[in-house]
């Protein structure tokens, strides 16, 4: 390869590098915003962790797992059930 062809390919690199480094850096807020705004209830977290019912109330009452408690209700955010499943695989 020669030098101008090397120095082609390092600079196509370096502004592919700067360009995902900024386009991650844009649209990291909202990729954030939009697992925070994930809340299942009881069923929908049933459903998303393939689990059934029983299983998940045991696991809130023996504190087994991430919950929001709102009086009666009991909510579970999408991003706490990740690293709380993430956690249990290691």
């Amino acid at each position: 390869m020669t030098s101008t062809a090397g120095f082609i390919e390092a600079l196509r690199l370096e502004i592919k590098q700067e360009l995902r480094a900024e386009i991650l850096a844009e649209l990291k807020p909202t990729i954030e915003e939009l697992l925070y705004a994930n809340v299942f209830d009881f069923a929908e977290a049933c459903r998303y962790l393939k689990v059934s019912d029983s299983t998940l109330r045991r696991m809130v009452k023996n504190g087994e797992i991430p919950f929001i408690r709102n009086r009666t209700l009991i909510h579970f955010r999408q991003i706490a059930l990740d690293k709380w499943l993430e956690a249990k695989e290691q």
